[in-house]
């Protein structure tokens, strides 16, 4: 179980944290927690989606126990150029280094809840109903907070469109 369930778990939380160290932390707690609770798993929708729920939860209780400054993820550096072509390489792995540096700004612009349902939603697969049960919120708030997220993203994310789009 913990084989099949791990990497989704930790992906998952990792793209809530950004940091590998703590996503790992929250995902060796998810199974703790499980292990400790099983009982209370009816079967009633999916493990996954159950893991998810504490996993979240977990996530909320850890960030408002950590600094409000939360790590950035580093980027690898783009490779030195060695030879003839390898410029454009270079000119290409800077161009994306920019690229997911404004993403993950623009994401960090994001309210904390938006920015979850969005992950959930868009990094993660769920449907809304899904994004509803993990976060325990009305669908409808969360359609919002979808909204939210989107417009803020478009507004924050509009001057890069030529550049996304050649990719």
């Amino acid at each position: 179980m913990f084989n099949e369930h791990r990497d989704p778990v930790y992906r998952f939380l990792w793209r809530l944290t950004r940091d590998p160290h703590e996503a790992e932390d929250l995902t060796q707690e998810t199974f703790v927690m499980f292990w400790r609770k099983q009982e209370q798993f009816r079967g009633e929708g999916s493990l996954q989606g159950y893991l998810r729920r504490i996993g979240y939860r977990l996530f909320l209780n850890s960030r408002s126990r950590l600094s409000a400054s939360r790590p950035t993820l580093s980027l690898s550096q783009a490779p030195e150029a060695s030879g003839p072509g390898d410029e454009a390489e270079v000119d290409r792995n800077e161009s994306r280094e920019f690229l997911v540096s404004r993403v993950l700004a623009a994401l960090d612009s994001v309210p904390d809840r938006a920015r979850e349902a969005f992950l959930l939603f868009r990094f993660e697969g769920l449907t809304v109903a899904q994004v509803a049960k993990v976060t325990e919120a009305p669908q409808k708030t969360v359609e919002s907070r979808l909204k939210r997220a989107h417009e803020l993203l478009s507004g924050k994310l509009r001057q890069y469109k030529d550049q996304f789009q050649s990719r």
